[in-house]
């Protein structure tokens, strides 16, 4: 017997001006089980129908006032639910029987009636009407998910689109497009400056496409934004990330990056590549020069002991050029069966163009003519990096307009107070010792300036004439003193890259030598001021000879290197070499 067979409960109207009729119909249906409610006409029928709620009706056709026709109409009308109903009638003509149907009826029986077909039609309607009412349940139940879903894809969407803040984010040297498989994007894209100027930027993609490569991909974003702030080296950031996303992502989810930097000032491109297609390096034609392959793998994988933090790096020369970032969604949207090298030269082909401004915009173009209005099968994000040269030093105008308004501070004070600070008045004071094991490892610059930052809480921000001199006095001691580089390598591109090459072995292979650090904070004639002094365990120089070279030309000389001092002289309120060349005092008026 089918599951909803109707053996008990079920309350069944009886519409029949007839007393012999109901009294009848009332004993059977009785007899199964079934509770009985009567009208004698069609009118008392629809009100009882309307008040009561049957869950079957039993309806005679001919009958004074409303005929039984009329009557089922208007039930129809009054509810949206469907209630089975029969018409039992002796009217036998095959037009009766088709106007019953018309009319919203859904069986007919004739009389006199048989038990047994009555039994079997109440119990077979009355299993339709179970099915329709869990169909109409499941369908209450998907309209409901479906509303709930469209509206909890608005506030994921929104929210991603809050934490990215692509649609506020610029930079003039940075153009970007997101193009995603479906509603969310799983590949991303940021960038942002350090406090010295140097632009940080990143495209990532996540495994797979939608709202779960979108949730995944979102932990990078901050650790990427916070490091940058703070000036740490691609390396680091791409080693925090990489612990945040093993901490993180469930097993096998892991995300491809591109994590790089441009340093305007040395004309240095510093690339982690773990996962994507090369970011490749495009002359002032749009003409490939180099490219930054993959040597690592993605994010989220290897664990802190065996992840490698180490980048790429190379100088760009003088000439303005730009890099080109991809996901493989690009790649695969114009090359088929996946094929890397074609798709990267289709991608490639169209930026050659003598203007840089346009040549994403001719990429998108060439992708826009292969899809031919399909959607993509994987997300896809395009990134294009200017790389300024002599003529469009984008860093050195930042870092000049960002520095501007604190060294013509500082310098108002140097005029209205005395040479010597007198009456000072120590407020606190750190210091450091720094060995070879530190000073391989650590991001020691971002540590200092969270030092000086947790105590001195009332400064929301260090200026960037902060950062600068405190990075300045730091790799000062280490590449000079510690590490013993001569900076003279840096005057041609090539020795730019050489100095960089050679710093990165020596410190690599560092196995001696120190750096003593001591940070002082002090009043002195209603003024604060920070104290920072560097004492490292190289040679020294000749600071006397120098400085007096600087203050007689007022620059250290126009070449790319040797510009520290003059730098300093301008950033801080007094500078002090001591000893034999290898200890600096630097005072910085807060």
């Amino acid at each position: 017997m089918p599951e909803h067979r109707a053996t008990v409960g079920i309350r069944i109207l009886v519409v029949d001006d007839e007393p012999f009729n109901q009294a009848l119909l009332e004993d059977m249906l009785s007899d199964m089980g079934h509770t009985v409610i009567l009208a004698s006409s069609g009118e008392e029928g629809l009100v009882k129908f309307r008040e009561q709620h049957p869950d079957m009706v039993l309806m005679d056709v001919m009958m004074p006032g409303m005929s039984g026709f009329d009557t089922v109409r208007a039930m129809r009308r009054s509810t949206d639910m469907w209630v089975p109903i029969i018409y039992v009638t002796a009217l036998n003509e095959v037009d009766n029987m088709v106007e019953g149907i018309d009319s919203g009826g859904d069986d007919y029986l004739l009389k006199p009636l048989n038990i047994d077909l009555l039994r079997a039609k109440i119990n077979s309607l009355y299993e339709h009407q179970q099915l329709e009412k869990k169909l109409s349940e499941h369908n209450r139940e998907l309209l409901d998910y479906r509303a709930r879903a469209v509206d909890e894809s608005h506030i994921a969407q929104e929210f991603i689109r809050k934490v990215t803040a692509l649609d506020t984010a610029s930079d003039p040297d940075v153009q970007f497009h997101l193009h995603p498989a479906e509603h969310y994007s799983g590949d991303l894209i940021a960038f942002g400056r350090t406090p010295s100027g140097q632009l940080h930027f990143m495209l990532a993609d996540s495994t797979g496409h939608g709202l779960a490569a979108a949730l995944n991909v979102m932990p990078i974003l901050q650790p990427f934004y916070a490091m940058t702030a703070k000036g740490f080296s691609v390396g680091k950031i791409a080693a925090e990330i990489n612990r945040t996303l093993k901490n993180y992502l469930p097993q096998h989810r892991f995300v491809a990056a591109i994590i790089a930097a441009v340093d305007s000032e040395s004309r240095m491109v510093q690339v982690w590549n773990g996962g994507l297609p090369p970011a490749v390096l495009l002359d002032q034609s749009g003409v490939p020069v180099h490219e930054f392959d993959s040597r690592h793998l993605p994010l989220g994988i290897l664990g802190q002991q065996e992840f490698d933090a180490n980048v790429e790096q190379l100088c760009y020369g003088n000439n303005d050029c730009q890099l080109f970032l991809c996901s493989d969604g690009a790649v695969d949207a114009v090359a088929p069966a996946a094929d890397m090298r074609r798709g990267m030269q289709t991608l490639l082909g169209a930026a050659q163009h003598e203007n840089e401004g346009v040549r994403l915009a001719q990429i998108m173009r060439v992708l826009d003519q292969h899809l031919q209005g399909r959607a993509a099968l994987d997300d896809i994000a395009l990134m294009m990096v200017t790389c300024p040269g002599e003529s469009q030093n984008a860093a050195d105008t930042l870092m000049s307009k960002t520095l501007a308004s604190g060294v013509e501070a500082m310098q108002q004070q140097r005029a209205v107070m005395a040479p010597l600070l007198q009456a000072e008045e120590l407020d606190w004071q750190v210091e450091l010792k720094l060995a070879a094991a530190q000073l391989r490892k650590a991001d020691v610059i971002p540590v200092l300036l969270l030092i000086v930052n947790n105590l001195e809480t009332q400064n929301s921000k260090l200026s960037a004439s902060l950062f600068v001199a405190v990075s300045e006095l730091f790799n000062n001691a280490l590449d000079h003193g510690v590490l013993g580089l001569d900076s003279a390598l840096k005057q041609d591109p090539a020795g730019m890259e050489l100095y960089f090459e050679e710093r990165e072995s020596r410190l690599k292979n560092l196995a001696g030598g120190e750096i003593n650090i001591r940070l002082e904070k002090f009043a002195a004639a209603n003024n604060a001021f920070l104290k920072v002094t560097f004492r490292d365990s190289g040679e020294g120089f000749d600071y006397a000879s120098r400085v007096q070279a600087v203050s007689d030309t007022g620059t250290d000389s126009v070449q790319r290197h040797g510009r520290g001092i003059s730098l300093m002289q301008n950033l801080c309120y007094s500078l002090r070499f001591m000893g034999k060349g290898n200890e600096v005092e630097a005072i910085l008026l807060l």
